[in-house]
């Protein structure tokens, strides 16, 4: 369905009933990353998913994008659709989403959820987003389709699952090479490390043992920064722990939903 959020029109997607989940995606994805693990927990929750500004089945306005404005749109999303209060789950760069919509709306998260957080880019990693955004601008979204998959999924799962990696493969490929590329340069401004003292809510940080980007040690680092947070660690899951551990993922934030007050 179509919503109008912060000013914009925003494809979204809306299962079960219960205490809602809003799930956001992170770059160069859409809400269907989510589709297993909502699915799952739509038997007892309202799961949420939505295509953020520039992705999916969402408008694709080549505009100045910001970690502010996502948080924006995710708060917008929750108003388009009477929720008052939920738990959100952000993977990867969403991270930085989630962290900037629950410090500055507090009473908007009932707890975070973080797969994989990307909440600011270490000085070694600007480099490495500056310049793929250069090369998709410059060579389209074909050499990072082709190498995003070895860090997203776990090996197993692309052995064992040629299809899932493909299907991986398609989702990036569908990006805009010119949107792609402002959404790197969102992560690239964001300054949302400096908000995570400032997060009230119980956060829980999951951390795929596979996960080259957002490797446990580095996600552990992350979790003692907040005033209330825990780490758990997904096995055999890369980066997209969502697609290679579906059911464990949705088990896990079923879990840390129904404990929190």
């Amino acid at each position: 369905m179509q919503i109008a959020a912060a000013g914009n029109l925003l494809y979204a997607e809306s299962r079960g009933e219960g205490p809602p989940i809003v799930f956001i995606h992170g770059l160069g994805a859409g809400g269907s990353i989510w589709f297993a693990a909502a699915e799952t927990l739509a038997s007892s929750h309202r799961a949420v998913t939505y295509d953020w500004l520039g992705s999916g089945a969402s408008p694709r306005p080549r505009i100045r994008y910001s970690i502010e404005g996502f948080a924006e749109e995710a708060k917008g999303v929750c108003e388009a659709l009477g929720i008052g209060r939920a738990v959100i789950v952000g993977h990867s760069m969403a991270a930085a989403v989630a962290v900037t919509l629950a410090a500055r709306h507090p009473g908007l998260a009932r707890g975070l959820v973080l797969l994989g957080p990307v909440v600011q880019l270490k000085e070694a990693a600007i480099p490495v987003f500056r310049d793929r955004a250069a090369k998709v601008r410059a060579e389209g979204m074909g050499p990072i389709a082709e190498a995003l998959p070895g860090g997203a999924l776990s090996a197993a799962s692309r052995e064992s699952n040629p299809a899932l990696h493909g299907l991986f493969r398609a989702m990036i490929l569908a990006n805009d090479p010119e949107i792609y590329a402002l959404h790197c340069e969102a992560l690239l401004g964001s300054t949302a490390a400096v908000l995570v003292p400032e997060v009230a809510c119980p956060t829980l940080l999951l951390a795929g043992d596979c996960d080259p980007v957002a490797p446990p040690a580095a996600v552990t680092e992350l979790a003692a920064r907040f005033r209330s947070a825990r780490v758990e660690i997904a096995a055999g899951a890369g980066h997209a722990m969502q697609l290679d551990q579906p059911r464990a993922v949705a088990g896990t934030i079923a879990r840390f939903a129904a404990g929190l007050p």
